[in-house]
């Protein structure tokens, strides 16, 4: 008898020896202007995806977010959402290492936007509220991938299930961080043999968004593009935007002195006497990417573009050479994302 209430004593002590588990604040600081790496921050080393993961010892699992989904506020688990936006933003086909380095990209800069917005930045009226949404233009692709799994991979898919699933579970909590912050961890399709600088694209330099060297890309159906218009309906399109401009000369004197980044793309051309930026040129026409050339022929203008995106951060395609070269996700990261470090959230 003594010894079955010794027993019973020790069950109710382990019981509530047992920390609460909380989320605080998505684990994000309320102040994102200084960088003050966290406590429990550290080089990371990936927990096995062979591991069985609970929601007391899973980051991803235990944190939660809202995302508009189709005008749809809904609540997730970071893993679900994840793993949603991997199945939509890169071929689930790829090596798993590159899955990984997806992964990761996607945690880390679904972190540093809803620290932005608990720092006070506005959330855009398109989020209905939510903290994230599915336009890929804004945020990041997403797709219910239980739901669309045998449409998009047939009879594929529960072995790409799978590597979606190892993909995240591999890289749980694991985040890129610049001075203990999460960074912008932006990515694109497929670059040109370097990737972009953010100052070339968007202006503002940012100290680990730099030009790196990047293989692969060409593997990319639409690695090279080509868009023609014609010479009335460019003039059209571009005097709407830019009434000022001077197009009543042959089109072949239209466009001058360009800019480009040490990558190739555009920063900015003359146009008709106006200087515009790359991107916006870009938008205007459809094209793949703001490396492009330009070539009248007659009374058609030909757009010849390399590469697919922004060129910004990590390549997909590059991603998938790396991989394929016998790169780690980690190594990944790194080569895409200059100076940053990776930390595990807890």
């Amino acid at each position: 008898m003594k010894k079955l209430i010794v027993l019973l004593l020790m069950l109710v002590l382990c019981v509530y020896a047992l920390p609460v588990l909380t989320v605080e604040s998505w684990g994000i600081p309320q102040s994102y202007g200084a960088a003050q790496p966290e406590e429990d921050s550290g080089e990371a080393g990936a927990p096995s995806a062979d591991a069985v993961q609970t929601v007391a010892d899973s980051y991803d699992r235990s944190t939660r977010l809202t995302v508009n989904i189709d005008g749809t506020v809904s609540e997730l688990t970071l893993h679900d959402y994840l793993c949603g936006v991997l199945a939509a933003e890169m071929p689930a086909s790829f090596p798993e290492e590159a899955l990984k380095a997806q992964a990761l990209a996607a945690r880390t800069y679904t972190l540093y936007k809803i620290g932005l917005y608990e720092a006070g930045m506005a959330i855009p009226e398109s989020h209905n509220g939510a903290q994230m949404c599915t336009d890929y233009t804004h945020c990041k692709a997403y797709c219910d991938v239980a739901a669309q799994a045998a449409s998009m991979w047939g009879d594929e898919s529960e072995k790409y299930l799978e590597k979606i699933e190892n993909a995240v579970s591999a890289t749980d909590g694991v985040i890129a961080t610049y001075q203990g912050d999460p960074i912008a961890a932006v990515f694109h399709a497929a670059s040109t043999e370097k990737t972009e600088a953010a100052a070339d694209v968007w202006g503002g330099d940012t100290p680990y968004l730099q030009s790196v060297e990047s293989p692969g890309g060409e593997a990319s159906e639409r690695y090279y593009g080509e868009v023609s218009i014609s010479a009335e309906e460019f003039k059209k399109l571009f005097l709407e935007k830019y009434p000022q401009a001077d197009l009543s000369s042959p089109p072949e004197h239209w466009f001058k002195a360009s800019n480009r980044s040490e990558a190739g793309g555009v920063i900015d051309v003359a146009v008709g006497g106006v200087r515009v930026p790359g991107t916006a040129l870009r938008t205007m026409l459809g094209l793949n990417s703001t490396n492009f050339t330009y070539t009248p022929q007659g009374d058609t203008l030909i757009f010849k573009s390399k590469g697919y995106g922004h060129g910004v951060g990590m390549s997909q395609y590059g991603a998938r050479e790396l991989a394929l070269q016998g790169m780690t996700y980690d190594e990944i990261i790194k080569w895409y994302y200059t100076g940053v470090d990776l930390t595990i959230k807890s």
